[in-house]
Parts: structure tokens; C-alpha cells; sequence
């Protein structure tokens, strides 16, 4: 039964295109790839802590992170956090020449990563080299070739490269199913956090950094796009009093060390990147709703139109004050719990 209700509350939310989201009989959680940037902000950190929980209560199957940030340090991070969480065994896959408009040195990845005490570091990864993690459009391939039809569910909070480069692919020896034909089969829809559809002439982030890879995406895409966007993920602010109070129950968290390294604290952080998150794993617990059917535009300097359409096979997310007010107190309900494999002492 619990099969059934949830396929039955995905498909009556998104049913935008038929079989287009009709979930694989074989799985009965979503399989989730996890494509960020991290390093840019820390709102990544959040986003990846929640699902790395939400794998741990069996709600969804975490089976893989990739990086559309090109830094060494972006992967790291990524590692040393799962390692810290007890889960070195989800895969890492990287970018090569893709953008990165933070500094590494600047970078809190980079700076967490790199932490030490008494001449040894203070978080743990699997490798040594981060140079030396698989390519992002490769490892999306092999975790799609092997997923059930319907099966997975795209998290997409930084950059759209990893996915323009993977709708690019051709049939190789990981798959005969060239990159489009493996999103169409594969992914029931993607969550997205990028765009701004309130004001017309803003360029967010995410997109103006690689706005072709975004055009690409956006007005391409095989399959449905739920967009968190700008204005959405600012309206929700993680507190500072959670970061500096709610942790302690271990003398180095990397959430924390990162928060103390990225600005000068206290600081309350917009939610963007756990909002896509949230949405991709609850979306029919009320959190948020949705806008009608549509398509989305990206103009040259990145700024994102949505155009109403019945047959379009975008959506953009919205709330209430009350539906802010509920996630709020989610995320300041989970955050801060220690992960159930944690290797983390005090």
C-alpha cells in the first residue's frame, strides 16, 4: 500500500506529460543524484545533510553526488562529509572546465577540508588527490544505465553543465542510450534550484554563471522541472542561533566550521538549496505548492521567463507564510540531529 500511495501522490503532482512519470515497478523509494556546487554556499550544506538522513530513515535510496563546481576542494568536501556522516560508499563524480567563480583559497570547502589539529586533519576523506574522483557526466551515465525506468529523482542545486554535457552523450560502452534517452527513461523529474520568476530582468546565480548549459536544460529538458527559485529559498533563513546552539553535541561539526570560515558570524542563511531538496523528497507533504504548467526561457544574460503553457513541463514552487513557518521548523528540527552513522566524537 505504501508503494501505491506514493505513486499514486507523485504521478497526481506532476502528472505533466504522461508516462513521463510514471515510477519504475521495481522501486519503491526514489533513488536520488544529488548535482551541486558546493563551496559557493553553504545552503549545499544543508541540502546534502538532509539527504543523507533522509537515506538513513529509508525514505530515499542516495546513490550518488556530482559536482558541477570545477575545484578540487568541491568533491572534498563532499567526501569528507559523508565519511563524517558514515557513508564513504555513495559515489563522487567530478567537472572538468566548468565554472567556478569562487577562489579555492576563498573557498570554505577548501578551508573545512584542509582543517587540522595537533598536525592532523580534522575530517576524514576516501582519497587523497579530489582530482582523482570519476567525471561527473561518466559516473551520471553509469548510475542512470543501471537504475530502474522512473526510478530516480534529480536534485540539481548549483550549475546546469554535468546535465547540458550529459543530454550531449551518445550511446558508449556504459549504455547503447544516448544521454536524452537516458534522462527520458530513467528520471521521473528534476528539482531545480535556479531562476527568479518574479522579476524579469534579474539573472540569478546559478544560471548566469553557465548560461548556455542552463538554455540548454531548461528548454530542452526530456522530463518534467520543479524550480525553486531566488526570491523562494531567501524568504526562509536558516538562524545563526541554530548554528551556534544546536550542534555542540560534537566538538567539530563541518556544518559549523564551515559557517565560521564562509562569513563572520551570527548569520541567518537562505534556504535555497534545501528547499529543491525538501520538495524532491516530501512533495506531497504540504511544504509547498506549485505554480501551473509551463516552459521556461533563459535569456543571453541568464535571466529566466516562465511562459504558461498546459503541455509545458516546467513548474516553479511557491509558498505561504504558513507553509514558511512549517519548513523552517523542519529544518531546524533535522539539521541539527547527529546522523545516525556518525563517526563524529565529542
Amino acid at each position: 500500500m505504501r508503494k501505491l500511495f506514493f505513486l499514486g501522490a507523485l504521478i497526481g503532482l506532476f502528472a505533466w506529460s504522461g508516462s513521463s512519470l510514471q515510477a519504475s515497478a521495481k522501486a519503491d523509494k526514489p533513488l536520488i543524484i544529488f548535482d551541486n556546487d558546493m563551496g559557493n554556499d553553504v545552503d549545499d550544506i544543508f541540502a546534502l545533510d538532509i539527504l543523507l538522513k533522509y537515506h538513513d530513515m529509508g525514505k530515499i535510496k542516495f546513490i550518488g553526488v556530482l559536482l558541477n563546481r570545477d575545484a578540487p576542494s568541491a568533491a572534498a568536501f563532499v567526501d569528507l562529509y559523508d565519511t563524517w556522516c558514515g557513508h564513504p560508499e555513495i559515489p563522487i563524480g567530478i567537472t572538468h572546465l566548468g565554472p567556478n567563480p569562487t577562489a579555492e583559497q576563498k573557498s570554505y570547502a577548501n578551508k573545512v577540508w584542509r582543517m587540522e589539529e595537533n598536525g592532523k586533519r580534522i575530517f576524514r576523506t576516501t582519497r587523497e588527490d579530489p582530482r582523482t574522483y570519476p567525471d561527473a557526466v561518466d559516473l551520471y551515465r553509469r548510475l542512470l544505465a543501471r537504475a530502474a525506468n522512473k526510478s530516480v529523482v534529480i536534485v540539481s542545486t548549483g550549475f546546469s553543465n554535468n546535465i547540458a554535457r550529459l543530454m550531449e552523450t551518445t550511446g558508449d560502452d556504459i549504455s547503447p542510450l544516448s544521454g536524452m534517452e537516458l534522462l527520458k527513461r530513467k528520471v521521473s523529474w528534476v528539482s531545480v534550484m535556479a531562476g527568479d520568476f518574479q522579476r524579469p530582468d534579474y539573472a540569478e546565480y546559478n544560471v548566469k554563471n553557465d548560461v548556455p548549459a542552463a538554455k540548454k536544460f531548461f528548454e530542452n529538458s526530456p522530463v518534467p522541472i520543479a524550480f525553486s527559485d531566488f526570491l523562494l529559498g531567501k524568504s526562509i533563513c536558516y538562524p545563526a542561533t541554530s548554528v551556534e546552539n544546536d550542534f555542540t553535541w560534537t566538538k567539530h561539526h563541518p556544518l559549523v566550521e564551515a559557517y565560521k570560515v564562509y562569513l563572520k558570524m551570527p548569520y541567518d542563511r537562505p534556504t535555497w538549496d534545501p528547499t529543491s531538496v525538501l520538495y524532491a523528497v516530501e512533495p506531497t507533504a504540504g511544504f509547498f505548492g506549485l505554480s501551473e504548467r509551463g516552459n521556461v526561457t533563459v535569456t543571453e544574460k541568464g535571466c529566466t521567463h516562465f511562459h504558461p503553457s498546459p503541455t509545458g513541463n516546467c513548474r516553479y514552487l511557491t509558498v505561504t507564510d504558513a507553509q514558511r513557518k512549517k519548513i523552517l521548523d523542519f529544518f531546524t528540527e533535522i539539521a541539527p540531529k547527529r546522523p545516525k552513522h556518525c563517526i563524529a566524537r565529542k
